[in-house]
């Protein structure tokens, strides 16, 4: 494995075969035996300027605030509600000081009461749309008999949510879409789906997003087996500092992705353990994701999995990271979710099966 001489001179790397901490020169970091290496619980005070060591937090996100309506206080993560052709963001950052390989992320959230992912096909008219006429929550009927609500017109873009399925030939060219509250209607000169891939986590080396492995949340329509406005898990692999991205993970548990937020577990609080592995060498495909959940009417579950992916650059290890970031999808109200803990594992946590 190459390794640059500033790496190899003074920086700690966590092996992939073993859970035992080693070194490239002579820095020693001592493993804690079944705990983890870095642990904040926010919800009992634990500052989030503290240092522990091997982790440090870039700054405090706005501290530690009380959840209205609860006992709980936690990190926010604040979403403003905006339009669906806007999207929003809440971002906190940390150096992991000793780099690893491999990493299991804890993560303990309070999801919020109002949760819902939403998703929408933009459907460009000929011509800009009287919004008197295109009104948000009016029913659409289209030519190939799909239905969905208005959500917002802007200009001659229509943007329509609570559909069933996408794809231009739904929705594109030659579509005659009809406003059954008004009996407006239009011929689609083209369409597009808007993005709805939102950050839960991320780790990367260097700089951002080098190698980058990103668990995102997005939206999974009814015609492929979702339901509107869950999150369900879309991770992905970034192949170059240029944040391209090799496309989603593929979910070798099942052909269904794992639910990350589920409508259902509104207003409750939701865990999730995320393991990122390198792949151990140039050229081979043994790097992993694998995503463990619980909630508060569930034990811990593998939710998603996937040990065949190639994760590798001369500098194979994470140094970098985040919690949340953009929402690309944006939500229609204020959302706001509250990170109750965190932890980071050089081994995997001794409470997951």
């Amino acid at each position: 494995m190459k390794i640059s001489k500033a790496t190899s001179k003074a920086i700690a790397v966590v092996l992939l075969t073993s859970a035992v901490c080693s070194v490239q020169a002579s820095e020693v970091l001592q493993c804690p035996v079944g705990k983890p290496i870095a642990s904040w619980d926010f919800n009992a005070g634990d500052s989030p300027l503290s240092s522990q060591g091997h982790v440090q937090w870039v700054n405090d996100h706005g501290g530690i605030v009380p959840v209205e309506g609860t006992e709980l206080k936690g990190i926010l993560f604040g979403y403003k509600g905006k339009p669906i052709s806007k999207d929003s963001s809440s971002e906190w950052r940390y150096e992991i000081k000793t780099p690893l390989a491999q990493s299991w992320e804890y993560l303990r959230i309070l999801q919020p009461t109002n949760f819902h992912l939403r998703y929408a096909v933009r459907v460009d008219a000929p011509i800009p749309l009287d919004s008197d006429l295109w009104r948000q929550g009016d029913d659409i009927l289209t030519s190939k008999g799909l239905k969905g609500k208005v959500a917002q017109a802007e200009g001659n873009h229509l943007y329509i949510q609570n559909i069933t399925a996408r794809f231009d030939r739904n929705w594109g060219k030659g579509i005659t879409i009809y406003n059954k509250a008004t009996g407006a209607e239009f011929v689609s000169k083209d369409s597009r789906h808007v993005a709805n891939n939102n950050k839960l986590s991320t780790q990367w080396q260097g700089r951002y997003s080098n190698a980058a492995m990103t668990v995102e949340f997005s939206a999974k329509l009814p015609s492929k087996g979702g339901d509107n406005g869950m999150g369900y898990f879309t991770p992905k692999v970034n192949t170059s500092k240029a944040h391209r991205a090799s496309g989603t993970i593929d979910n070798q548990l099942q052909k269904m992705p794992g639910v990350a937020f589920d409508k259902r577990d509104n207003g409750s609080v939701v865990e999730f353990v995320i393991q990122r592995s390198r792949s151990s060498a140039e050229d081979v495909r043994d790097g992993a994701y694998r995503i463990w959940k619980r909630t508060e009417s569930s034990t811990w579950t593998l939710v998603h999995e996937n040990s065949s992916l190639y994760v590798w650059q001369p500098d194979n290890y994470f140094d970098h990271g985040y919690v949340f970031g953009w929402a690309n999808s944006g939500y229609e109200e204020d959302t706001n979710f509250y990170l109750l803990g965190w932890q980071l594992w050089a081994e995997k946590p001794t409470f997951l099966p």
